[in-house]
């Protein structure tokens, strides 16, 4: 069985659940450096040819657009990995179901959400960013910003003056905003990200149609309640750790849509839940540290 880790795009989200995954088996003695590099293989992308993969999925297409090139094409190169690999993992059950309306059941196939290191949880030993100064809670918003994530909704929430003593801070490298209560910062690498969740109170992501977004899983490993929106498979990692609003239609399994061009949405009734949001505790999530995803991956290598 081969489980080979593609760590081509360092900063990508599959390349850094990879190396985390990676890591956390080496550590828990699952496997030694030497079998990860010769033996055991995360595949990520295509499965290599005449071996038995096991293919972790990530998203598929779902864009009518074709914004990232013909998204039939791109599909079929997926299916042509999903067909010929002995086992597959999918990030969330919006995923399998999706993956199964456009491809087909796979004979053999799991859910494994994925999952953050230590250092998320609460470590004492990394010291918190600093709270902007002046307000009373600090909610944070994590991604790789595409249309598609929603930013420019969450920003339009805190011109509000229900939120003016309420501080948005935007990670990822979003452009300036000029609103007092918005502070966009730049690209933070993994090391360092727990010390900026920590120091926040909440965490929003009202992106549509995430699969398995690892801003969310490490926003709940720091402990942050999340507001999120029903479609996609966001709300099986926030649970009752937070707010998850329907804000548009239900997404019907199988279609494609404009994916660049998201639905409208109330910003006056999102607001509202942000003030619910920021007013709720501190949540306990270790069961997205990345040993239990380690251990369920391990399991599969038979």
């Amino acid at each position: 069985m081969d489980f080979y880790i593609n760590q081509t795009q360092s900063t990508n989200g599959p390349s850094i659940f990879g190396s985390r995954l990676k890591n956390q088996l080496e550590s828990d003695g699952l496997i030694s450096s030497e079998e990860s590099v010769n033996r055991i293989n995360i595949i990520l992308g295509e499965s290599q040819k005449n071996k038995n993969n096991i293919l972790r999925l990530d998203g598929l297409y779902l864009d009518s657009g074709n914004k990232l090139g013909d998204t039939d094409y791109l599909n079929n190169e997926i299916l042509i990995s999903y067909n010929s690999s002995n086992k597959v993992v999918f990030q969330s059950y919006f995923s399998k179901k999706c993956y199964e309306e456009f491809m087909g059941k796979h004979k053999d196939s799991y859910v494994i959400r994925n999952g953050v290191p230590d250092i998320y949880f609460n470590n004492k030993s990394l010291p918190k960013a600093k709270k902007p100064k002046g307000f009373d809670k600090v909610v944070i918003a994590s991604a790789e910003w595409r249309r598609h994530k929603r930013i420019e909704e969450a920003i339009e929430c805190f011109k509000s003056p229900k939120l003016k003593n309420v501080a948005l801070v935007i990670l990822g490298g979003y452009k300036n905003v000029n609103l007092n209560n918005v502070f966009c910062l730049p690209k933070i690498s993994p090391e360092i990200l727990p010390r900026y969740y920590q120091m926040a109170d909440a965490m929003i992501h009202l992106s549509w149609l995430d699969w398995c977004p690892n801003s969310v899983v490490e926003g709940l490993g720091c402990g942050l309640p999340v507001l999120c929106s029903s479609n996609g498979g966001t709300k099986e990692l926030v649970q009752e750790s937070g707010i998850i609003i329907e804000i548009e239609e239900p997404y019907k399994i199988g279609e494609k849509v404009d994916l660049y061009n998201p639905p409208n949405v109330d910003i006056n009734y999102i607001t509202k839940k942000i003030l619910d949001l920021i007013d709720m505790p501190k949540v306990n999530r270790s069961d997205l540290h990345i040993k239990n995803s380690a251990k369920l991956y391990k399991d599969l290598f038979v």
